[in-house]
């Protein structure tokens, strides 16, 4: 006869197994689809609502999965971990190229020891290499393994992605600061880098991930008031806005500059390459000559950067001179910005939110609604500084401005200002001004969204 320690034992392990919840990856759990990054067919797959329940995820069905969305896998378990569930995995056999085996690549299986371990990282292929960060050791281990793929190509370009990942690895760290408990001890939750090269493609892609505060609530400790994980995200990328501040007083102190993903982006651009970062559900991607914004139907707890560079031997240029450049054009916008706080005026630096090349309908008629339309109706005057922006089209000079031109009347040659615009630009502003300021102007409104 059992004893009553047995029956208690063989009863909680009956309502463990009952409780247990299956999440079974989908056939297909990458980023790309058609050379295009989709991230609402990942995101949706973590359901950030379990908490003290076994979990287990099949990777059976699973037949494609690349490197950067499988590290995202990572950071999920150890939020369930941290929200008192245990997790298991249901792999397929190690010679079968899906999912399992990308799993298996990444060393993931090691993952809980990696948590509650800070000696401990994962040990995966030396091609595709996944990394921990949560001290300076494990800094310099992944930047370490960086200039191993960059060898080749020159110190300059080894130089200048040492600087972007290390800006990028240094804001996870400090932004996205999170910690757990087991078994009586508490541990901080670890940020992830993971880096691929694609050797047919000649590319490095490259994922950093944390699951901590997110951008939102880090940028709203100085600047209260920001609706829209885009709208932080889009701050962020300003120079001066995103620094680290301090747990005492959010307000008074920055321990740095708030320049990082401002300058790292514009090196991403300079590099030709391509930057995607997601926060709650906001999404910007910053490209070679535009930068979008989208709101995701899912949702992602933390933060995490994605970025391609493709690999180019024959690109030549000098970090110093990058980075000179781009401090000079952070001082003046920076300067810009203050002098027109003063003068009760809405600054816009065109290049810095909408990319080289201005052209987005739907980019212009957000911001138009958002920011441009309260300000004036505020009474105060528009600045919108052009420089570095190549072209803008017609259709989008007229969504952001016509509106806006016809509610002011002729004040707004007075109030809306232009700086630093080519001829072009120049001259298709000047004719939507004439366009919306003239007796007709009142049936255009047909034609400006």
């Amino acid at each position: 006869m059992k004893s009553m320690r047995d029956q208690l034992y063989g009863i909680r392990r009956k309502m463990k197994k009952d409780s247990k919840v299956t999440l079974v990856l989908p056939s297909e759990f990458t980023f790309n689809r058609s050379e295009v990054k989709h991230f609402d067919h990942v995101l949706s797959f973590f359901d950030w609502t379990l908490r003290n329940v076994p979990v287990e995820i099949d990777f059976r069905s699973c037949s494609s999965a690349n490197f950067q969305a499988a590290s995202l896998l990572i950071l999920y378990c150890w939020k369930l971990k941290q929200q008192g569930c245990t997790v298991s995995f249901l792999l397929d056999s190690e010679t079968d190229p899906n999912g399992s085996r990308v799993w298996r690549m990444l060393g993931a299986q090691g993952l809980f020891a990696v948590c509650t371990d800070p000696k401990v990282n994962f040990n995966s292929n030396e091609h595709k290499p996944l990394f921990a960060i949560r001290n300076s050791d494990d800094f310099k281990a992944a930047l370490h393994s960086l200039d191993n793929f960059t060898l080749n190509f020159g110190v300059e370009y080894q130089k200048t992605l040492r600087y972007v990942i290390s800006e990028l690895l240094y804001n996870v760290h400090e932004h996205g600061i999170s910690d757990f408990h087991w078994r009586g001890k508490r541990y901080p939750t670890p940020s992830l880098l993971q880096f691929t090269w694609y050797e047919r493609a000649n590319e490095l892609h490259f994922i950093v991930g944390d699951i901590g505060v997110g951008v939102k609530s880090h940028i709203s400790k100085a600047y209260p008031g920001i609706s829209t994980d885009e709208e932080a995200i889009r701050l962020a990328i300003q120079p001066e806005i995103s620094g680290t501040f301090t747990t005492k007083d959010p307000y008074a102190t920055r321990n740095n500059a708030g320049m990082g993903l401002f300058i790292s982006s514009n090196i991403l651009k300079k590099l030709r390459g391509d930057m995607h970062i997601i926060s709650g559900n906001g999404a910007i991607h910053i490209s070679p000559t535009d930068t979008t914004a989208k709101t995701l139907d899912a949702r992602w707890p933390g933060t995490f950067v994605l970025v391609t560079v493709r690999l180019d031997r024959g690109t030549e240029f000098a970090l110093d001179a990058m980075m000179s450049e781009f401090r000079d054009h952070a001082k003046a916008e920076i300067a810009a910005r203050t002098n027109a706080a003063t003068m009760q005026q809405l600054y816009v630096g065109m290049y810095n939110y909408f990319g080289k090349n201005a052209d987005l309908k739907s980019e212009a008629i957000r911001y138009r609604d958002k920011y441009i339309i309260q300000a004036l109706s505020e009474g105060k005057s528009l600045l919108l500084d052009f420089a570095d922006v190549d072209s803008s089209t017609h259709s989008f000079l007229n969504a952001l401005l016509a509106t806006p031109i016809r509610r002011l009347g002729l004040i707004a040659y007075k109030k809306i200002r232009i700086v630093n615009a080519t001829n072009e630009i120049r001259e298709t502003i000047d004719y939507i001004l004439d366009d919306n300021t003239s007796d007709g102007s009142s049936t255009a409104s047909e034609h400006e969204d």
